[in-house]
């Protein structure tokens, strides 16, 4: 799965990739995929953005890393679920 995080260069940005890279084993056991992360700049963007898939998941940098993970874990559960809907069809 690519987990994407859009911002410009600057505090906020460096801490989000860094807390991704540092959640990415988890979330590669959880679901039993590997993680690719990305990080792309932008001096259009006010506010990170962190998207699974090309989802936009999180705007913002969350005031703790344990929100990140479960914000990350419902968007990944969440486009598995619509990957099986659209397979079950």
């Amino acid at each position: 799965m690519e987990i994407r995080v859009v911002c410009r260069r600057s505090y906020e940005c460096y801490t989000l990739a860094s807390w991704i890279r540092e959640i990415s084993e988890i979330l590669s056991s959880e679901f039993g995929e590997s993680v690719e992360i990305r990080e792309e700049h932008s001096d259009e963007i006010s506010e990170p953005e962190t998207y699974v898939e090309n989802e936009l998941v999180l705007v913002g940098l969350p005031g703790e890393e344990g929100y990140l993970i479960e914000a990350l874990k419902h968007a990944i559960k969440k486009l598995r679920g619509n990957r099986s809907d659209a397979l079950n069809q």
